[in-house]
């Protein structure tokens, strides 16, 4: 598949701490350099090729008001210089700093929807948008999608060369799993080179049946797509749902401690909505599973912004 580049990559894995007798590993994908970063851009590299073999001229996608996916499909838009338009889901508080204000930085253009016509708007957006004169290319919410799920299979095979050269062989690898190709890239990734890491995705917001349908249904996509005939399970797609809290979002104390310390000992940020909750998720999961002496990855995908975002969370009492 055809993919532009958009940052440097393999990103560094730098050993974190040790934790029930497990090495800790953080693989930076926060580090993909394209306006602060995340697993977004490594996908965005593939469907901003293939917009421009379709000779796109702008490019539309749908998100949450504080997005990361919109923030990097904005900047890479952006810096090939395609008109970019963002389809937004109404919130009650909408804050204006974040992601949202890296938004109106990289100029783009933005409509709002309610949740429940989110597909209404987008296909009503791509008629007007061709009515005018323009060809447009509409990324999925969270670059969902093939093109999305090689991203992360690509990844994983970085992660098997890179493991050779630190000399270790990572056991599990964890991740925060929302629309799930990241997770489906990565589960492809493992079947196709014959490993048997454990991919374990940490929910930030579907329940563990509806998540793992989608990584399964993503995987199906994927290998009917490219002529591969090695018969994805769904019983072994590790998707855990119990870290989500209330619901997308849903910040709470335990997450803003763990982004503290993992601070402080690292100079690493997690982010409260993703890696944050990832992160305290995998530490619960290995110790409610006795998982001991192994080398463990955690992938950071990025998430900067929200941060900033959700500072008030962090003042002390």
């Amino acid at each position: 598949m055809d993919k532009l580049s958009f940052t440097e990559t393999p990103t560094p894995i730098h050993f974190f701490n040790k934790f029930y007798s497990n090495h800790i590993y953080i693989k930076r994908d926060d580090c993909t350099d394209l306006a602060l970063g995340g697993n977004k851009a490594r996908k965005l590299e593939y469907f901003l090729a293939d917009a421009i073999e379709k000779k796109a001229n702008c490019i539309v996608t749908y998100g949450a008001p504080q997005s990361n996916h919109c923030r990097l499909t904005a900047a890479a838009a952006s810096k090939l210089g395609l008109k970019t338009l963002l389809i937004l889901s109404k919130t009650a508080n909408p804050t204006f700093d974040g992601n949202y204000f890296l938004y109106k930085l990289f100029d783009v253009e933005i409509i709002w929807t309610d949740v429940e016509k989110v597909s209404e708007t987008i296909e009503h957006t791509l008629k007007n948008l061709g009515e005018k004169g323009y060809n447009p290319y509409f990324i999925q919410g969270g670059g969902h999608g093939n093109l999305g799920t090689h991203a992360y299979k690509k990844t994983f095979d970085e992660i098997l060369e890179q493991q050779k050269d630190i000399q270790t062989n990572f056991e599990y690898i964890f991740h925060a799993s929302g629309t799930g190709t990241t997770q489906a890239g990565l589960i492809a990734g493992k079947l196709i080179n014959d490993f048997s890491t454990n991919i374990v995705g940490i929910s930030v917001a579907r329940n563990n049946k509806r998540g793992k349908e989608v990584i399964y249904e993503s995987l199906i996509d994927y290998f009917d797509e490219n002529g591969i005939t090695i018969p994805p399970k769904l019983n072994e797609i590790i998707f855990e749902d119990s870290y989500v809290g209330k619901g997308y979002a849903h910040i709470y104390p335990e997450i803003v401690e763990i982004i503290k310390k993992v601070a402080k000992k690292s100079g690493i940020l997690l982010d409260p909505v993703y890696t944050g909750k990832a992160f305290y998720g995998m530490l619960e999961y290995i110790k409610k599973h006795e998982i001991m002496n192994k080398d463990i990855l955690f992938i950071h995908t990025g998430g900067t912004p929200l941060l900033f975002n959700y500072a008030d969370k962090f003042e002390e009492e």
